[in-house]
């Protein structure tokens, strides 16, 4: 996520300078073969162009709001994981007593109580992480792995170098985790887990039928949050409408120059050579808004703009684990040349 109030002048060329170099040079060619090779018929009617740009930044308009409605429905089912997790916290602290023992021989110390509560959490924890790690994994419509890999590392995200046992690890002890770890889905693993040892704690009588069924609701919200990010993550944006989007783009911004020297032709002699700088400003902003949009369309590769995970999932981390007296902490995650992650 790009934290800072405006892009910087750096970001924009970063983004559209190779596109604007290119149209220049292409630009050019077509100028100097109107001019130097004689070459008249190179000209197209403005109104052809007029019809034809109306039309792409129409598509293109709705590509960027269907990838837009994307990226803010997955920032939505993060926030309420966040919420969900600080509620489960909550309730792992406060609702495992010994209250509903009816047999003082069956009740447990505090610190048997409090080693659950911590397991609870930290698994809770776990779950977030691995949720994060599962997303970030590439599908073959979005862009490359190398690339995502070497800005969390270039970041400094402390798991980008870890490998899934090493960081389940942190949170679960490692017979818990041998046994994830064959598992195809360790998500959907963790919080079936969770909902094994509050059947225990119920057959314990550590809470009691309402408490149960409260923890169950939560547990179900998490399932629930997890396909909606596995539905945004394993169902593109229609590729009909993506690339369609850019084949649409790249036509509109090869036809320009041929229009553009239609017109600067009629404005005097020497006027057509204005047909390159404009060729590639109108071109790469029609370039740039494809690229907004194809940036967008996919919230969760772990690139600049995207969903920010690892702060989501430090913020969980940090909050759960001060709830039951932690002290170590990880340190808070911050922005990095304005990129979150």
């Amino acid at each position: 996520m790009y934290t800072n109030r405006t892009l910087s002048l750096k970001v924009f060329l970063e983004k559209s300078s190779k596109s604007f170099v290119v149209l220049t040079i292409y630009a050019t060619l077509v100028v100097v073969a109107y001019e130097y090779l004689d070459i008249k018929w190179m000209k197209l009617p403005w109104t052809v162009l007029t019809v034809v740009g109306t039309a792409v930044a129409f598509y293109v308009g709705f590509k960027n709001n269907s990838a837009y409605e994307r990226t803010w429905e997955a920032r939505k089912i993060w926030e309420g994981i966040v919420s969900n997790s600080r509620t489960w916290g909550l309730i792992s602290r406060d609702y495992i007593t010994n209250l509903f023992v009816l047999d003082e021989q069956d009740e447990i110390t505090q610190q048997e109580i409090d080693t659950i509560v911590k397991r609870l959490i930290f698994r809770q924890i776990a779950w977030a992480y691995r949720l994060r790690r599962q997303l970030w994994k590439a599908k073959t419509w979005e862009h490359s792995q190398k690339m995502t890999i070497s800005l969390r590392k270039h970041l400094g995200d402390a798991f980008a170098s870890l490998s899934e046992e090493e960081e389940l690890n942190k949170f679960i002890d490692t017979g818990e985790v041998e046994e994830l770890i064959t598992k195809e889905n360790i998500c959907t693993e963790l919080i079936s887990n969770q909902s094994k040892e509050i059947l225990n704690l119920r057959r314990l009588n550590l809470i009691d039928d309402f408490r149960h069924v409260e923890f169950q609701h939560l547990l179900q919200d998490f399932y629930n949050f997890q396909s909606k990010c596995e539905r945004i993550k394993d169902f593109p944006l229609p590729r009909q409408y993506a690339n369609t989007s850019s084949l649409l783009t790249y036509i509109m911004v090869l036809l320009l120059p041929y229009g553009m020297v239609a017109q600067f032709s009629l404005l005097g002699e020497g006027m057509v050579w204005l047909t390159i700088p404009f060729t590639g400003l109108i071109g790469g902003i029609y370039l740039l808004m494809e690229i907004v949009g194809d940036y967008a369309e996919n919230p969760f590769e772990g690139l600049s703009f995207d969903t920010p995970m690892t702060s989501l999932c430090n913020k969980i981390d940090r909050e759960l684990k001060q709830m039951i007296g932690e002290k170590d902490l990880p340190d808070v995650v911050q922005p990095h040349h304005h990129i979150l992650l």
